[in-house]
Protein backbone atom coordinates (compact mmCIF):
# COMPACT_ATOMS: atom_id res chain seq x y z
CA UNK A 1 0.00 0.00 0.00
CA UNK A 2 1.47 3.28 -0.93
CA UNK A 3 0.91 6.94 0.94
CA UNK A 4 -1.85 9.03 -0.56
CA UNK A 5 -2.81 12.25 -0.51
CA UNK A 6 -6.81 12.32 0.88
CA UNK A 7 -7.29 15.63 1.49
CA UNK A 8 -10.23 15.67 -1.30
CA UNK A 9 -13.52 17.21 -0.86
CA UNK A 10 -15.44 15.02 1.70
CA UNK A 11 -12.36 13.31 2.78
CA UNK A 12 -11.84 13.03 6.04
CA UNK A 13 -8.65 14.42 7.61
CA UNK A 14 -5.96 12.86 9.53
CA UNK A 15 -5.79 14.53 13.09
CA UNK A 16 -2.33 15.80 13.47
CA UNK A 17 -2.36 16.07 17.38
CA UNK A 18 -3.58 14.47 20.08
CA UNK A 19 -1.90 11.53 21.72
CA UNK A 20 1.73 10.11 20.78
CA UNK A 21 1.69 8.67 17.46
CA UNK A 22 2.81 8.98 14.00
CA UNK A 23 0.23 7.91 11.14
CA UNK A 24 0.54 7.74 7.42
CA UNK A 25 -2.88 7.73 4.99
CA UNK A 26 -2.69 4.42 2.52
CA UNK A 27 -5.01 3.45 -0.11
CA UNK A 28 -6.62 0.50 0.73
CA UNK A 29 -8.68 -2.08 -1.50
CA UNK A 30 -11.82 0.08 -0.38
CA UNK A 31 -10.74 2.99 0.11
CA UNK A 32 -8.33 5.43 1.84
CA UNK A 33 -7.20 4.16 5.53
CA UNK A 34 -5.13 5.72 8.23
CA UNK A 35 -2.49 3.69 9.79
CA UNK A 36 -1.42 4.78 13.40
CA UNK A 37 1.96 3.40 14.87
CA UNK A 38 1.90 4.46 18.50
CA UNK A 39 5.50 3.80 19.03
CA UNK A 40 7.46 6.31 21.44
CA UNK A 41 10.81 7.80 21.23
CA UNK A 42 13.34 5.64 24.25
CA UNK A 43 16.41 7.23 22.72
CA UNK A 44 18.71 8.89 25.70
CA UNK A 45 20.62 12.03 24.60
CA UNK A 46 17.69 14.16 23.49
CA UNK A 47 18.62 17.77 23.49
CA UNK A 48 15.88 19.22 25.77
CA UNK A 49 15.26 23.54 25.54
CA UNK A 50 12.91 24.94 29.00
CA UNK A 51 11.61 28.30 29.03
CA UNK A 52 11.13 29.39 32.24
CA UNK A 53 11.28 33.27 31.80
CA UNK A 54 9.31 34.86 35.20
CA UNK A 55 10.15 36.57 38.06
CA UNK A 56 11.40 35.18 41.40
CA UNK A 57 8.14 34.15 43.00
CA UNK A 58 6.96 32.24 39.52
CA UNK A 59 10.17 30.42 39.01
CA UNK A 60 9.43 29.22 42.38
CA UNK A 61 6.01 27.64 41.80
CA UNK A 62 7.55 26.06 38.78
CA UNK A 63 10.34 24.45 40.79
CA UNK A 64 8.32 20.90 41.08
CA UNK A 65 7.25 20.41 37.42
CA UNK A 66 11.37 21.64 36.77
CA UNK A 67 12.10 18.52 39.44
CA UNK A 68 9.94 16.11 37.31
CA UNK A 69 11.34 17.46 34.43
CA UNK A 70 14.58 16.54 35.34
CA UNK A 71 13.94 13.51 36.74
CA UNK A 72 11.88 11.85 33.59
CA UNK A 73 14.59 12.94 31.31
CA UNK A 74 17.55 11.76 33.51
CA UNK A 75 19.23 10.42 30.78
CA UNK A 76 18.62 13.88 28.15
CA UNK A 77 20.57 16.84 28.39
CA UNK A 78 18.30 20.23 29.60
CA UNK A 79 19.15 23.43 28.60
CA UNK A 80 16.83 26.14 30.77
CA UNK A 81 16.50 29.75 29.81
CA UNK A 82 15.77 32.04 32.77
CA UNK A 83 15.52 35.96 33.41
CA UNK A 84 18.94 37.13 35.05
CA UNK A 85 17.95 37.23 38.76
CA UNK A 86 16.87 33.59 38.68
CA UNK A 87 20.22 32.20 37.57
CA UNK A 88 22.14 31.66 40.52
CA UNK A 89 19.22 29.58 42.11
CA UNK A 90 18.96 27.46 38.84
CA UNK A 91 22.28 26.14 39.05
CA UNK A 92 22.40 25.56 42.74
CA UNK A 93 19.22 23.21 42.33
CA UNK A 94 20.64 20.97 39.15
CA UNK A 95 17.41 21.39 37.56
CA UNK A 96 18.94 21.59 34.17
CA UNK A 97 22.70 20.59 32.52
CA UNK A 98 22.84 24.17 31.33
CA UNK A 99 21.34 27.67 31.61
CA UNK A 100 21.96 30.67 29.81
CA UNK A 101 20.13 33.71 30.43
CA UNK A 102 17.75 36.46 28.53
CA UNK A 103 15.63 39.15 29.96
CA UNK A 104 11.92 38.77 28.65
CA UNK A 105 10.28 41.00 31.44
CA UNK A 106 11.93 43.31 33.80
CA UNK A 107 13.21 41.56 37.27
CA UNK A 108 10.64 44.49 38.44
CA UNK A 109 7.21 43.64 37.24
CA UNK A 110 5.80 47.37 38.09
CA UNK A 111 8.08 48.79 35.49
CA UNK A 112 7.73 45.56 32.14
CA UNK A 113 5.62 47.77 29.21
CA UNK A 114 4.06 44.52 27.87
CA UNK A 115 7.32 44.17 25.24
CA UNK A 116 10.37 41.74 25.47
CA UNK A 117 12.73 43.89 27.21
CA UNK A 118 15.61 42.01 25.36
CA UNK A 119 14.98 41.59 21.54
CA UNK A 120 13.31 38.75 19.90
CA UNK A 121 17.18 38.65 17.82
CA UNK A 122 18.50 38.27 21.28
CA UNK A 123 16.52 35.65 21.67
CA UNK A 124 17.11 33.51 19.19
CA UNK A 125 21.24 34.25 19.81
CA UNK A 126 20.56 32.77 23.09
CA UNK A 127 18.74 29.59 21.93
CA UNK A 128 21.03 28.91 19.04
CA UNK A 129 21.36 25.45 17.78
CA UNK A 130 18.42 22.17 17.63
CA UNK A 131 16.63 20.79 19.65
CA UNK A 132 14.39 17.48 20.37
CA UNK A 133 12.01 19.17 22.07
CA UNK A 134 11.61 22.81 23.45
CA UNK A 135 9.12 23.79 26.23
CA UNK A 136 7.70 26.87 27.74
CA UNK A 137 6.97 26.36 31.50
CA UNK A 138 4.77 29.71 31.90
CA UNK A 139 1.16 29.37 32.19
CA UNK A 140 -0.17 32.86 30.88
CA UNK A 141 0.64 32.85 27.85
CA UNK A 142 2.51 36.02 26.63
CA UNK A 143 5.82 34.53 26.05
CA UNK A 144 4.78 31.25 24.26
CA UNK A 145 5.82 33.11 20.74
CA UNK A 146 8.78 32.50 21.54
CA UNK A 147 8.82 29.01 20.71
CA UNK A 148 8.20 29.96 16.87
CA UNK A 149 11.96 31.21 16.70
CA UNK A 150 13.17 27.81 18.27
CA UNK A 151 14.63 25.20 15.94
CA UNK A 152 12.58 22.27 17.66
CA UNK A 153 11.45 18.69 16.68
CA UNK A 154 8.58 19.25 19.25
CA UNK A 155 7.26 22.45 20.80
CA UNK A 156 4.81 22.39 24.23
CA UNK A 157 2.94 24.93 25.98
CA UNK A 158 -0.40 25.55 27.57
CA UNK A 159 -2.80 27.40 25.75
CA UNK A 160 -5.38 27.50 22.50
CA UNK A 161 -3.70 25.45 19.57
CA UNK A 162 -6.07 28.14 17.24
CA UNK A 163 -3.62 31.08 18.87
CA UNK A 164 -0.44 28.99 18.68
CA UNK A 165 -0.53 26.49 15.77
CA UNK A 166 3.22 26.30 15.90
CA UNK A 167 2.85 23.87 19.34
CA UNK A 168 2.80 20.22 19.00
CA UNK A 169 1.69 19.17 22.10
CA UNK A 170 -0.65 21.50 24.07
CA UNK A 171 -2.33 21.14 27.24
CA UNK A 172 -5.72 23.30 26.90
CA UNK A 173 -7.01 25.97 29.21
CA UNK A 174 -10.62 23.88 28.93
CA UNK A 175 -9.84 22.81 32.44
CA UNK A 176 -9.77 26.46 33.99
CA UNK A 177 -12.00 29.22 34.46
CA UNK A 178 -10.07 32.45 33.45
CA UNK A 179 -10.73 32.10 29.24
CA UNK A 180 -14.54 32.56 29.69
CA UNK A 181 -14.78 34.79 33.54
CA UNK A 182 -11.88 37.10 32.14
CA UNK A 183 -11.22 39.63 28.92
CA UNK A 184 -11.02 36.66 26.52
CA UNK A 185 -14.53 34.21 25.65
CA UNK A 186 -12.49 31.13 23.07
CA UNK A 187 -15.87 29.35 20.93
CA UNK A 188 -13.86 26.38 19.55
CA UNK A 189 -14.71 25.32 15.79
CA UNK A 190 -16.85 22.24 16.81
CA UNK A 191 -19.38 24.56 18.81
CA UNK A 192 -20.82 25.75 15.72
CA UNK A 193 -23.10 24.33 13.01
CA UNK A 194 -20.94 24.17 9.93
CA UNK A 195 -21.65 23.54 6.23
CA UNK A 196 -17.52 22.96 5.91
CA UNK A 197 -16.92 19.38 4.31
CA UNK A 198 -13.93 19.27 6.34
CA UNK A 199 -14.37 18.96 10.32
CA UNK A 200 -11.33 18.54 12.57
CA UNK A 201 -11.42 19.29 16.68
CA UNK A 202 -8.97 21.89 16.07
CA UNK A 203 -10.28 23.59 12.38
CA UNK A 204 -13.24 23.11 9.58
CA UNK A 205 -11.90 23.72 6.05
CA UNK A 206 -13.80 24.33 2.48
CA UNK A 207 -12.49 23.63 -0.92
CA UNK A 208 -15.07 26.04 -2.01
CA UNK A 209 -17.23 23.22 -3.52
CA UNK A 210 -19.84 24.75 -1.29
CA UNK A 211 -20.30 28.41 -1.32
CA UNK A 212 -22.76 31.37 -2.14
CA UNK A 213 -24.55 30.87 1.64
CA UNK A 214 -23.51 30.57 5.17
CA UNK A 215 -20.77 28.10 5.94
CA UNK A 216 -20.65 28.61 9.26
CA UNK A 217 -23.07 29.86 12.06
CA UNK A 218 -23.72 29.34 15.57
CA UNK A 219 -23.02 28.77 18.66
CA UNK A 220 -26.21 31.08 19.80
CA UNK A 221 -24.21 31.75 23.50
CA UNK A 222 -25.72 34.28 25.91
CA UNK A 223 -22.95 36.80 27.11
CA UNK A 224 -22.45 39.04 30.01
CA UNK A 225 -23.44 43.02 29.15
CA UNK A 226 -20.89 44.98 28.01
CA UNK A 227 -18.44 46.22 24.49
CA UNK A 228 -17.16 43.05 22.49
CA UNK A 229 -14.52 42.30 19.84
CA UNK A 230 -14.94 39.14 18.11
CA UNK A 231 -12.44 38.04 16.23
CA UNK A 232 -12.73 35.84 13.79
CA UNK A 233 -9.83 32.83 13.35
CA UNK A 234 -9.61 32.18 9.36
CA UNK A 235 -6.62 31.55 6.93
CA UNK A 236 -7.14 31.32 3.11
CA UNK A 237 -4.97 29.02 1.26
CA UNK A 238 -4.60 29.63 -2.35
CA UNK A 239 -1.62 31.05 -4.65
CA UNK A 240 -3.38 34.29 -5.31
CA UNK A 241 -4.60 35.29 -1.27
CA UNK A 242 -4.86 39.18 -2.72
CA UNK A 243 -7.16 38.21 -5.56
CA UNK A 244 -8.72 34.93 -4.60
CA UNK A 245 -11.84 34.90 -6.43
CA UNK A 246 -14.25 34.74 -3.79
CA UNK A 247 -15.62 37.73 -1.38
CA UNK A 248 -16.05 36.57 2.13
CA UNK A 249 -17.84 38.33 4.89
CA UNK A 250 -18.39 37.78 8.34
CA UNK A 251 -21.52 38.79 10.75
CA UNK A 252 -23.22 38.84 14.04
CA UNK A 253 -26.94 38.14 14.91
CA UNK A 254 -28.50 38.24 17.84
CA UNK A 255 -32.11 36.55 18.90
CA UNK A 256 -32.18 34.44 16.17
CA UNK A 257 -32.25 36.61 13.03
CA UNK A 258 -31.35 40.23 13.69
CA UNK A 259 -27.91 41.02 12.05
CA UNK A 260 -25.86 43.65 14.27
CA UNK A 261 -23.58 44.33 11.76
CA UNK A 262 -21.33 42.72 8.85
CA UNK A 263 -18.23 43.23 7.30
CA UNK A 264 -15.90 42.17 4.60
CA UNK A 265 -12.61 40.14 4.64
CA UNK A 266 -9.89 40.48 2.45
CA UNK A 267 -6.12 38.44 2.93
CA UNK A 268 -2.75 39.27 3.18
CA UNK A 269 0.04 37.59 0.82
CA UNK A 270 0.22 35.26 4.09
CA UNK A 271 -3.14 33.72 3.83
CA UNK A 272 -4.10 35.99 6.67
CA UNK A 273 -7.64 38.32 7.39
CA UNK A 274 -7.99 41.43 7.09
CA UNK A 275 -10.89 42.93 8.93
CA UNK A 276 -11.62 39.80 10.67
CA UNK A 277 -13.15 41.25 13.60
CA UNK A 278 -16.28 43.25 14.43
CA UNK A 279 -17.49 44.84 17.62
CA UNK A 280 -20.59 45.36 19.13
CA UNK A 281 -22.46 46.08 22.45
CA UNK A 282 -24.46 43.65 24.28
CA UNK A 283 -27.27 45.59 26.82
CA UNK A 284 -29.25 42.18 27.30
CA UNK A 285 -27.61 39.29 28.97
CA UNK A 286 -30.66 37.18 28.57
CA UNK A 287 -30.26 37.28 24.68
CA UNK A 288 -28.53 34.49 22.16
CA UNK A 289 -25.92 35.89 19.75
CA UNK A 290 -24.51 33.92 16.64
CA UNK A 291 -21.36 34.50 14.77
CA UNK A 292 -21.71 33.78 10.91
CA UNK A 293 -19.13 33.51 7.75
CA UNK A 294 -20.47 33.80 4.42
CA UNK A 295 -18.23 33.22 0.88
CA UNK A 296 -19.52 34.12 -2.58
CA UNK A 297 -17.37 32.33 -5.40
CA UNK A 298 -15.54 29.41 -6.81
CA UNK A 299 -11.85 29.63 -6.95
CA UNK A 300 -10.03 27.10 -7.98
CA UNK A 301 -7.21 25.55 -5.84
CA UNK A 302 -8.21 27.42 -2.62
CA UNK A 303 -8.89 26.60 0.93
CA UNK A 304 -11.25 28.31 4.02
CA UNK A 305 -10.37 27.34 6.90
CA UNK A 306 -12.20 28.46 10.32
CA UNK A 307 -10.46 28.28 13.40
CA UNK A 308 -13.48 29.50 15.93
CA UNK A 309 -14.48 32.65 17.19
CA UNK A 310 -12.62 34.53 20.28
CA UNK A 311 -14.32 37.48 22.18
CA UNK A 312 -12.45 40.01 23.90
CA UNK A 313 -14.39 42.18 26.33
CA UNK A 314 -13.46 45.70 25.66
CA UNK A 315 -13.46 48.33 28.66
CA UNK A 316 -14.56 47.32 32.18
CA UNK A 317 -11.99 45.23 34.76
CA UNK A 318 -8.81 44.09 32.86
CA UNK A 319 -8.27 42.36 35.88
CA UNK A 320 -6.79 38.87 34.45
CA UNK A 321 -6.53 36.64 38.14
CA UNK A 322 -9.98 35.32 38.03
CA UNK A 323 -11.28 32.37 39.77
CA UNK A 324 -9.29 29.22 38.41
CA UNK A 325 -9.58 25.59 38.81
CA UNK A 326 -5.84 24.30 39.10
CA UNK A 327 -2.80 25.94 40.72
CA UNK A 328 -0.53 27.36 38.55
CA UNK A 329 2.20 25.14 39.38
CA UNK A 330 0.10 22.03 39.36
CA UNK A 331 -0.80 23.59 35.49
CA UNK A 332 2.93 23.49 35.00
CA UNK A 333 3.11 20.11 36.46
CA UNK A 334 0.60 18.71 34.39
CA UNK A 335 2.25 19.99 31.35
CA UNK A 336 5.22 18.15 32.36
CA UNK A 337 3.51 14.92 32.65
CA UNK A 338 2.06 15.22 29.02
CA UNK A 339 5.22 16.07 28.09
CA UNK A 340 6.63 12.69 29.52
CA UNK A 341 3.37 10.45 28.52
CA UNK A 342 3.86 11.55 25.04
CA UNK A 343 7.43 11.27 24.74
CA UNK A 344 8.13 8.18 26.28
CA UNK A 345 7.36 4.96 28.04
CA UNK A 346 3.41 4.63 28.87
CA UNK A 347 3.23 1.40 30.76
CA UNK A 348 5.61 0.05 32.86
CA UNK A 349 5.49 -3.34 31.46
CA UNK A 350 6.09 -5.03 34.68
CA UNK A 351 3.06 -3.71 36.49
CA UNK A 352 0.76 -6.41 35.11
CA UNK A 353 3.47 -8.76 35.10
CA UNK A 354 3.19 -8.41 38.79
CA UNK A 355 -0.02 -9.60 39.78
CA UNK A 356 -0.25 -13.39 40.08
CA UNK A 357 -2.81 -15.31 37.75
CA UNK A 358 -3.74 -19.03 38.28
CA UNK A 359 -2.88 -19.85 34.68
CA UNK A 360 -0.24 -21.14 32.77
CA UNK A 361 -0.03 -20.56 29.13
CA UNK A 362 2.85 -21.50 27.83
CA UNK A 363 1.78 -25.12 26.66
CA UNK A 364 -1.09 -23.92 25.39
CA UNK A 365 -2.01 -25.51 22.03
CA UNK A 366 0.91 -27.65 21.93
CA UNK A 367 3.04 -24.93 19.73
CA UNK A 368 6.51 -26.09 18.48
CA UNK A 369 9.03 -23.50 19.79
CA UNK A 370 9.47 -20.66 17.07
CA UNK A 371 5.69 -20.91 16.52
CA UNK A 372 4.17 -17.83 16.52
CA UNK A 373 0.96 -17.32 18.66
CA UNK A 374 -1.93 -14.88 18.16
CA UNK A 375 -4.53 -14.01 20.32
CA UNK A 376 -7.44 -13.07 18.36
CA UNK A 377 -10.37 -10.89 20.37
CA UNK A 378 -13.41 -10.16 17.61
CA UNK A 379 -16.25 -8.91 19.55
CA UNK A 380 -16.84 -5.95 21.75
CA UNK A 381 -19.68 -4.76 23.46
CA UNK A 382 -21.19 -2.37 20.71
CA UNK A 383 -21.72 -3.80 17.18
CA UNK A 384 -20.61 -0.09 16.07
CA UNK A 385 -16.96 -0.91 17.11
CA UNK A 386 -16.84 -4.67 16.01
CA UNK A 387 -15.39 -5.45 12.37
CA UNK A 388 -17.28 -8.44 11.36
CA UNK A 389 -16.52 -12.72 12.29
CA UNK A 390 -15.95 -13.05 8.92
CA UNK A 391 -13.42 -11.00 8.14
CA UNK A 392 -11.66 -12.19 11.26
CA UNK A 393 -12.17 -15.63 9.87
CA UNK A 394 -10.51 -14.26 6.81
CA UNK A 395 -7.37 -12.87 8.23
CA UNK A 396 -7.06 -16.32 10.30
CA UNK A 397 -6.83 -18.29 6.67
CA UNK A 398 -4.14 -15.79 6.08
CA UNK A 399 -2.08 -15.87 8.67
CA UNK A 400 -2.28 -19.37 8.50
CA UNK A 401 -1.56 -19.66 5.11
CA UNK A 402 1.50 -17.18 5.11
CA UNK A 403 3.51 -17.96 8.91
CA UNK A 404 3.72 -20.50 10.88
CA UNK A 405 1.46 -19.36 13.82
CA UNK A 406 -1.55 -20.54 16.40
CA UNK A 407 -4.74 -18.64 17.04
CA UNK A 408 -6.79 -18.72 20.18
CA UNK A 409 -9.82 -16.56 19.85
CA UNK A 410 -11.12 -15.16 23.54
CA UNK A 411 -14.09 -13.93 24.50
CA UNK A 412 -17.11 -13.97 26.87
CA UNK A 413 -18.81 -17.16 27.58
CA UNK A 414 -22.15 -15.15 25.46
CA UNK A 415 -19.49 -14.85 22.37
CA UNK A 416 -18.58 -18.45 22.44
CA UNK A 417 -21.19 -19.66 19.55
CA UNK A 418 -20.25 -16.83 17.86
CA UNK A 419 -16.19 -17.20 17.53
CA UNK A 420 -17.25 -20.40 17.12
CA UNK A 421 -17.96 -20.23 13.28
CA UNK A 422 -14.46 -19.08 13.03
CA UNK A 423 -13.11 -22.48 14.11
CA UNK A 424 -15.63 -24.24 11.70
CA UNK A 425 -14.84 -22.01 8.56
CA UNK A 426 -11.67 -22.61 8.97
CA UNK A 427 -12.30 -26.73 8.57
CA UNK A 428 -11.73 -26.73 12.73
CA UNK A 429 -8.07 -26.45 12.37
CA UNK A 430 -6.03 -27.40 15.23
CA UNK A 431 -3.88 -24.67 15.36
CA UNK A 432 -7.25 -22.29 16.38
CA UNK A 433 -8.24 -23.05 19.62
CA UNK A 434 -11.56 -20.95 20.59
CA UNK A 435 -11.60 -20.05 24.88
CA UNK A 436 -14.29 -17.33 25.04
CA UNK A 437 -15.79 -18.17 28.33
CA UNK A 438 -13.58 -20.82 29.35
CA UNK A 439 -11.40 -18.07 31.25
CA UNK A 440 -11.77 -15.30 33.26
CA UNK A 441 -9.70 -11.99 33.12
CA UNK A 442 -7.14 -13.14 34.63
CA UNK A 443 -6.34 -16.01 32.73
CA UNK A 444 -6.58 -14.04 29.55
CA UNK A 445 -4.06 -11.49 31.23
CA UNK A 446 -1.68 -14.55 31.51
CA UNK A 447 -2.70 -15.21 27.58
CA UNK A 448 -1.89 -11.97 26.55
CA UNK A 449 1.29 -12.06 27.92
CA UNK A 450 2.74 -15.29 26.68
CA UNK A 451 1.03 -14.31 22.92
CA UNK A 452 3.80 -12.38 19.74
CA UNK A 453 0.66 -10.85 18.89
CA UNK A 454 -2.96 -9.19 20.11
CA UNK A 455 -5.65 -8.52 17.20
CA UNK A 456 -8.68 -6.87 18.47
CA UNK A 457 -10.80 -3.63 17.98
CA UNK A 458 -11.47 -1.12 20.34
CA UNK A 459 -11.97 -3.16 23.65
CA UNK A 460 -10.49 -3.85 26.76
CA UNK A 461 -8.32 -6.47 25.23
CA UNK A 462 -5.86 -4.20 22.80
CA UNK A 463 -6.01 -2.01 26.01
CA UNK A 464 -4.98 -5.02 28.11
CA UNK A 465 -1.99 -6.19 25.64
CA UNK A 466 -0.69 -2.80 25.26
CA UNK A 467 -0.26 -2.45 28.70
CA UNK A 468 1.09 -6.00 29.27
CA UNK A 469 3.70 -4.98 26.26
CA UNK A 470 2.78 -7.67 23.62
CA UNK A 471 2.67 -6.26 20.13
CA UNK A 472 -0.81 -5.53 19.65
CA UNK A 473 -3.20 -4.72 16.47
CA UNK A 474 -6.08 -2.41 16.63
CA UNK A 475 -8.96 -2.04 14.12
CA UNK A 476 -10.81 0.96 15.30
CA UNK A 477 -14.47 1.89 13.31
CA UNK A 478 -15.25 5.67 13.15
CA UNK A 479 -17.10 5.74 16.46
CA UNK A 480 -13.79 6.81 18.48
CA UNK A 481 -10.83 8.42 17.03
CA UNK A 482 -7.53 6.30 17.45
CA UNK A 483 -5.55 9.25 19.22
CA UNK A 484 -8.10 9.80 21.95
CA UNK A 485 -8.94 5.98 22.17
CA UNK A 486 -6.35 4.31 21.05
CA UNK A 487 -4.27 1.96 23.25
CA UNK A 488 -0.46 3.07 23.68
CA UNK A 489 3.04 1.72 23.47
CA UNK A 490 5.91 0.88 21.82
CA UNK A 491 4.52 -1.84 19.70
CA UNK A 492 1.12 -0.88 18.75
CA UNK A 493 -0.51 -0.11 15.78
CA UNK A 494 -3.89 1.19 14.79
CA UNK A 495 -5.89 0.38 11.51
CA UNK A 496 -8.84 2.95 10.96
CA UNK A 497 -11.18 3.95 7.40
CA UNK A 498 -11.05 7.73 6.31
CA UNK A 499 -14.27 8.25 6.72
CA UNK A 500 -15.77 11.46 6.68
CA UNK A 501 -18.41 11.29 9.39
CA UNK A 502 -15.73 10.07 11.95
CA UNK A 503 -16.04 10.14 14.71
CA UNK A 504 -19.38 10.01 15.16
CA UNK A 505 -19.74 8.34 18.68
CA UNK A 506 -22.10 6.03 18.74
CA UNK A 507 -22.42 2.84 19.76
CA UNK A 508 -25.54 0.70 18.71
CA UNK A 509 -25.57 0.34 14.85
CA UNK A 510 -28.98 1.41 13.66
CA UNK A 511 -27.60 5.01 14.56
CA UNK A 512 -24.85 4.47 11.65
CA UNK A 513 -26.72 6.79 8.90
CA UNK A 514 -22.81 5.35 6.30
CA UNK A 515 -24.03 1.48 6.21
CA UNK A 516 -21.14 1.31 8.64
CA UNK A 517 -18.57 2.04 5.74
CA UNK A 518 -16.26 3.04 8.41
CA UNK A 519 -15.31 -0.90 8.78
CA UNK A 520 -16.35 -2.11 5.46
CA UNK A 521 -13.66 -0.42 3.73
CA UNK A 522 -10.93 -2.43 5.71
CA UNK A 523 -10.01 -5.86 3.93
CA UNK A 524 -8.58 -8.76 5.68
CA UNK A 525 -5.82 -8.60 3.50
CA UNK A 526 -4.95 -5.12 5.04
CA UNK A 527 -4.87 -6.47 8.58
CA UNK A 528 -3.03 -9.48 7.52
CA UNK A 529 -0.24 -7.39 6.35
CA UNK A 530 0.05 -5.23 9.00
CA UNK A 531 0.03 -8.23 11.68
CA UNK A 532 2.66 -10.04 9.85
CA UNK A 533 4.94 -6.55 9.80
CA UNK A 534 4.12 -6.59 13.32
CA UNK A 535 5.52 -10.05 14.45
CA UNK A 536 8.61 -9.61 12.15
CA UNK A 537 9.04 -5.99 13.58
CA UNK A 538 8.80 -4.39 10.19
CA UNK A 539 6.63 -2.37 8.14
CA UNK A 540 4.46 -4.36 4.88
CA UNK A 541 5.27 -3.06 1.47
Amino acid sequence: MKPIDASGPGSAVLPSYAGNYTAEIVQGPRGPLAIYDFAFDSRGGRRLLVLKLDHYGDFVIGLPALKRLREAFASDHITLVCGSWNVELARRLDVADEVRTYNFFLENSALWNGQPFESVQRFCEVCRGSFDIALDLRVDEDTRFLLGHVDAGTRCGIGLRARHPFLDIVLPTAFERRESEGRWISLDPDRFESRMPVRTPFFHENDFSVTDMHLVYGPYVTLPKGTFRAHYGLRLLTAFPRSPGVETSIDVTRGGSDIITVTQVSWTDSGDPRGAEIEFLNDDPGISYEFRIHTRGHPSGARLRFFGVRLEVIGGSTARLKSAELHVGEQLSLLVNLLEQRTREVYRNDLLLQIPVPFDSTGISGARAGVKRIVISPLSNSEVRDWGIANYSRVVVLLLERIECCVILVGSKEQRELLERIVQENGRDRRIINLAGCIDWSEATAIVRAANLVIANNSGVAHLAAASGTPTLAIYSGSHQPQEWGPRDNNVRVVMAMVSCSPCGYDRMERCPNDHQCMKQIEPETVADQAIALLLGARPA
